[in-house]
This record gives C-alpha cells, structure tokens and sequence, in this order.
C-alpha cells in the first residue's frame, strides 16, 4: 500500500511539477487538465429558477419529487454511513468538505465519481457523498447513476425498481416524473435496468440537453454522476466531456500504479482531476479510508 501511495505522489508531482513531499492522503487535488466551462453557484432553496413557465417555485419543484425512505440498517451493511453524523460518517464528512471548498472556489458543480477498474468502492463513495451532501440544509444536490451497464446505486440504497434512466436521457420522461427525493435536498436518478449499448446514450446531444434543462430547472449546488470504470471501455470517456472535475477512487490492497496512472491519464484528457480517494486503506489495525467493494 505505501508503495502505490508512494508511486502516486510521485507521478503527480512531476505531471504537476510540484516538488511536495512524498506520501498521498485520502483524498489530494488533481493536476488541472483542459479547462470546463464554470457554472455559477445556485442561491438559495426558495429561490426561483429562471425561464420556468409552470410557475412553481423552485422549492415546490424539489417538493414535488417522488419522495422516498432509506433504512438506517442496509445502509450500514452496504458501508453507506454518512445519512447521519457520525464517527463512522467522518472520512467521508472530510471528502465533503473538501470537495465542496475545491468546487465552489472554481464555480463547478458537475462531478464524476470513477476508477481504475471495478471494486474499488466508488459508488459506496458517491452515495455517502451524496448523503453526506443532504445533510447541509443549505444546499441543493442530485445523485446520478450512469454506470448504465451496470447500476447499483438504487440496490445499495435500498431503493426497489427504479424505471431505466435512459428513458429521461431520451426525453420519454421528465425528471419530475423519475427522480427520487431523500429529505428535502437530495434528488436522485436511478436506472433498474443494464443498458447493452450506452456509449451511444452517453454521447448523445439529447443526454447533454436533459441534464442542461435539469440543472436550469432544480438549480442543483452540486451534481455527482456514478460513471463506469474507466479502464474496462469507453463509456465514462463518453460523458467526463460534460463534468466540470473528475475525482478517481483506487483501492489500496487491489489497484496497481499502472492502472491508476492510465486511469488519471485517460480522466485528465477529458475533464479536471479533482483529487484521489485511497480507499480500503488500513492502519494500525482501524480503517483510515473508505473500505468497500462497490
């Protein structure tokens, strides 16, 4: 594990010409790749969203959607712990934090969740992002599930047969009619079903213009999107040209330097690398990092 945190740092550094010191936390800022458009941060819960002809107030468009109840249980047993502050909550309150302050200094708000390869744990870290997210009150955020091959934030949630996501992706349904809602601040766009194809979904101009409508109508702080992994095809390629920053979870006992530096290579050409999340990271006998097989 030291050596991949080792070899990590070392690569960042010379791509980034920094001469830090060797040894790289739970979560470190990325080298800044080809720059994204900045989006300005969205005002407060009852304010209202612009060019709207329905005439509801951007509160009672988040109150509108299709609420839903998570149990407290399955979430500690899938190692999703952030839905309430606590010990086992603080590394991914820390994530949060820093993310949000790196965010909000740069004016993004579109946020993709990758890896290397699979079980690294990266949806169990987007979705306690996500919770972790709901509990400031002040803000606004949608979880977005497009790992389209394989879904699994609505079966880590607990969440029983969510319609396909590419239903909205096409424009079939709107997002008030597929969204979930947990609490009043955190929205949700699950998908129940494998896609075989979603490359081509993923690229699509009615995809670009869904989440551009979404993001105009619910005005939402921050979006996280659950991608695919990167080194197992072309599918999170497809979509980190409509992020505005990238942050890549790798897992201390199982990726090797290799595929973390081609994954950062590949994460660089197409959006910002906001940081690394060193997951399954163990010392002295306690878990330092997120430790999960998502």
């Amino acid at each position: 594990m030291e050596k991949l945190q080792a070899a990590i740092e070392s690569a960042r550094r010379k791509r980034a010409g920094r001469p830090e010191a060797a040894g790289v936390p739970a979560q470190t800022p990325g080298h800044p790749a080809a720059p994204v458009p900045a989006v300005a941060a969205a005002g407060n819960l009852a304010a209202e969203a612009p060019g709207q002809g329905d005439g509801a107030s951007l509160q009672e468009r988040w109150a509108a959607l299709n609420p839903v109840t998570v149990d407290h249980a399955r979430l500690g047993q899938q190692r999703v712990l952030s839905l309430s502050a606590s010990a086992a909550s603080a590394p991914f309150d820390v994530l949060r934090t820093k993310i949000l302050y790196q965010m909000q200094q740069k004016g993004w708000r579109r946020l993709a969740i990758t890896s290397p390869l699979p079980k690294c744990g990266k949806t169990t870290t987007a979705c306690n992002l996500a919770l972790g997210l709901s509990r400031q009150p002040e803000l606004r955020s949608i979880l977005f599930d497009f790992d389209l091959r394989s879904p699994a934030v609505a079966p880590m949630l607990g969440i029983a047969e969510p319609q396909p996501i590419v239903s909205l992706l096409t424009g079939q349904r709107d997002f008030a009619q597929h969204a979930h809602r947990i609490g009043p601040n955190l929205a949700l766009a699950l998908s129940g079903r494998a896609e075989p194809d979603p490359t081509q979904v993923l690229m699509a101009t009615s995809t670009r213009d869904t989440l551009a409508q979404v993001q105009e109508s619910y005005q939402p702080d921050v979006m996280i999107f659950d991608l695919p992994s990167i080194l197992i095809g072309d599918d999170a390629r497809a979509f980190l040209q409509h992020v505005d920053c990238a942050l890549i979870v790798a897992r201390a006992d199982q990726t090797r330097y290799g595929e973390f530096d081609s994954c950062e290579r590949e994460v660089g050409e197409y959006t910002n690398v906001l940081g690394v999340v060193l997951n399954g990271y163990r010392h002295g006998g306690g878990i330092d990092a997120q430790d999960s097989g998502a």
